[in-house]
């Protein structure tokens, strides 16, 4: 306790600007969640009669498999954070924000790794207010997790290459936590495992850690992932075409052209990777209109970052391959982001590039620590902290107004249709629930004629055009003549006295 003590006393200072920094985050999370975005898209939808039916024992079990075909495990937080906030868009949403803010946290902690505290929470504050990740920290998509799995996995990975004895051993078990997580969750968070592995071999290759402790960290963390996901693996073993359905639509080795003949699915691959360079790393927004639904990702021609951002960005990859012996271990984290894009179509996806969001901010704060370690004395130093203060907090300001002034318009509240208008919500939950009690489905073509008659937003009205016309009576013959009354009341049939 004593050593604790002190420790607080020599970061009072820091934890209090984290503390505010995170503060500012969960609130523009917060601000208007259940109204903005005002349509509650399909996939949020769809994850949430998951978690109904979780939450009503009718669901599938922790091993078994979402409407997608994904382990329905990934969506289990999603049901506990409903229960406790409540069935309402707000309690819906809160799940992307508590996932956004463990993100933000463990991304503080990684960049502490490498550079100092003024640099790590500029860029802190810059990741927590970024336009597309601010969208993806309201939206309650199941892709939330895989920046919070790769960015955990990365830092405790980290801590035990650093940590000597056995006590390294405890973070490759962390290590393995996440890896196991990322297994259970978006596609392309199966891939980190590939991505620690790589750093394990960067470390032993470089001498930056004994290959001997390595190995069996590496080894550990394997193992206890392999347990976790030894039973998810089962099963996806025995539904395997279930399993593979949802990823089988997107993937290059399926894509048809448009003379009807299947094309080549490593020539799709290849083509891919210019356009996926230029979107993703060059941050070219115009390469991010390829994909259909990007325009619920992000605005027209906009990239993930800023113009400040990218640039700094920019910088920070140079900066990191100088100075990779402190870096080395993010430049990995690259390859479970291209894998999804590369051999996907339809790409660069800014849904399933989000895993890569926080590393993006990791070469950003490297520019500013940069910056900093340039400017020594005391009033240079002062003068170069107060103007990235100030360029930090113009962006952020920049950003999530441009974030909620893009969410204002109707056309992008369109873009994120097939879904419901938030006005539409306790009709849509009780038909689903109402359905989940008994093990079924709701009634789609009752729902789409209540919420005509609700006709409660202009977005719905728009995209559900005119209702269609009544159908047409057939003719009916004139009626026929009445049958004659009874004369007498026919016996009633006698009770059954026996089974």
């Amino acid at each position: 306790m004593r050593r604790f003590s002190r420790w607080l006393e020599r970061h009072s200072l820091e934890l209090a600007a984290v503390t505010a920094v995170l503060a500012v985050a969960f609130t523009v999370r917060i601000v208007h969640l259940g109204t903005v975005p005002r349509i509650v898209a399909g996939d949020e939808l769809e994850n949430l009669q998951t978690a109904i039916r979780v939450n009503l024992g009718k669901g599938p079990g922790v091993f078994g498999f979402d409407y997608a075909g994904r382990p329905a495990l990934n969506l289990y937080p999603l049901a506990w954070t409903v229960r406790v906030f409540g069935g309402t868009v707000t309690g819906l949403r809160m799940f992307p924000v508590i996932y956004s803010l463990l993100t933000i946290i463990l991304f503080y902690a990684l960049a502490r790794e490498t550079m100092r505290a003024p640099a790590a929470l500029a860029a802190m504050a810059l990741l927590g207010t970024n336009l597309w990740f601010l969208n993806f920290s309201r939206t309650a998509w199941d892709n939330i997790g895989a920046p919070l799995f790769a960015i955990g996995a990365c830092w405790t990975t980290t801590r035990a290459l650093k940590t000597s004895g056995r006590a390294s051993f405890a973070w490759w078990l962390a290590s393995g936590l996440f890896v196991a997580a990322g297994l259970y969750g978006y596609f392309t968070g199966r891939f980190i495992s590939v991505s620690v592995t790589l750093i394990a071999v960067i470390a032993v290759v470089a001498k930056e850690a004994p290959w001997r402790r390595t190995l069996a960290g590496l080894v550990l963390a394997g193992v206890l992932s392999a347990i976790l996901f030894a039973p998810m693996a089962r099963n996806i073993l025995y539904h395997w075409d279930y399993f593979t359905s949802r990823s089988n639509v997107v993937s290059v080795f399926n894509t048809v052209r448009a003379d009807g003949t299947k094309a080549n699915g490593w020539g799709v691959a290849k083509d891919n990777l210019l356009p996926n360079y230029r979107g993703l790393v060059l941050q070219q927004g115009s390469e991010l209109q390829r994909g259909p639904t990007n325009a619920r990702y992000h605005p027209h021609l906009r990239p993930a970052l800023g113009f400040i951002a990218m640039h700094l960005f920019w910088a920070g990859l140079v900066i990191a391959a100088l100075r990779w012996r402190q870096t080395y271990a993010w430049f990995p984290f690259f390859i479970p982001m291209f894998l999804g894009e590369v051999f996907s179509g339809d790409t660069p996806d800014m849904g399933r590039a989000l895993i890569f969001a926080p590393f993006y901010f990791l070469f950003i704060g490297l520019t500013l620590d940069e910056i900093l370690r340039r400017a020594p004395r005391p009033l240079w130093y002062g003068a170069t902290l107060l103007a990235i203060g100030a360029s930090v907090a113009f962006v952020s300001v920049r950003e999530v107004q441009g974030y909620f002034d893009w969410q204002e318009q109707d056309a992008i509240q369109i873009q994120r249709m097939p879904g419901i208008d938030y006005c539409e919500w306790s009709l849509w939950k009780s038909g689903v629930e109402a359905a989940a009690r008994v093990g079924g489905s709701a009634d789609a073509v009752k729902f789409d004629r209540d919420r005509r008659e609700l006709n409660c937003s202009a977005v719905v009205a728009k995209q559900l055009g005119p209702a269609p016309p009544p159908p047409a009576l057939a003719p009916t013959a004139p009626p026929a003549a009445a049958p004659p009354l009874p004369t007498a009341t026919p016996a009633t049939p006698p009770i059954a006295t026996s089974p």
